[in-house]
């Protein structure tokens, strides 16, 4: 489950992210759940669907 106002961390470029809010986007037609999350060092918003937020995301550990 993601949780809102975590950093969690992209498995690629190792940057640090933060989940806002859950929205929904449309792919493919259907309507899915999707995350609004946005860079730790800036206030740009971007938008992925749950799913691939999650395969693409860890959740940073303290």
């Amino acid at each position: 489950m993601i949780e809102l106002n975590t950093t969690y961390i992209h498995y690629k470029n190792k940057k640090f992210y933060i989940p806002l809010n859950f929205c929904k986007i449309q792919e493919n037609d259907i309507w899915v759940k999707a995350v609004i999350y946005k860079p730790e060092d800036c206030e740009e918003l971007f938008v992925r669907t749950y799913q691939e937020f999650q395969e693409k995301f860890i959740k940073q550990q303290n």
